[in-house]
């Protein structure tokens, strides 16, 4: 069964939700502090629809037999807040593919359309941050071309 890679439309909010309700479940089993999916799904998509409406950012969809199994959203920072020398930056803030579409090459390819994207808009480089127990998206990430960075330390008070 073929896949097809597209810009996310208003249609595709209930696949979208799911896959973000899907992801934020997963984080959860990994750090018990995030929400539940559910409660945070139409909130984060307004969130990251806000940030496409202003020409900042877009969302890919993963289409496969009218079903959406997966996604990317990426946009672009001004790293002039950060104190870096590079003035634009892309950030992918989500990558997920549904369970049993994994291993089939899926995330390579929202990659690149993330690169592509950040390409077009003059970034200069492209980041993302992943929880340091999702060993299974770090070295995706890692079998892309991308290196560790920056880490972030945490205590629970």
């Amino acid at each position: 069964m073929a896949h097809i890679i597209r810009e996310y439309t208003h249609a595709d909010v209930d696949g979208i939700k799911k896959c973000l309700i899907d992801l934020q479940e997963f984080e959860r089993m990994l750090d018990p502090q995030r929400l539940e999916g559910i409660k945070v799904a139409h909130e984060y998509l307004a969130h990251l629809l806000q940030i496409c409406e202003t020409g900042k950012g877009k969302i890919y969809v993963v289409e496969m037999q009218e079903e959406i199994i997966g996604m990317i959203s990426v946009y672009i920072e001004d790293s002039k807040k950060h104190f870096r020398k590079s003035h634009k930056f892309a950030y992918i803030s989500d990558l997920m593919i549904l369970p049993e579409y994994k291993d089939r090459g899926i995330a390579k390819e929202l990659l690149e359309q993330a690169e592509e994207y950040a390409r077009k808009h003059g970034a200069t480089a492209i980041q993302s941050a992943v929880l340091e127990k999702h060993l299974e998206g770090i070295n995706e990430y890692l079998r892309n071309g991308f290196h560790k960075y920056e880490v972030i330390v945490k205590k629970t008070l």
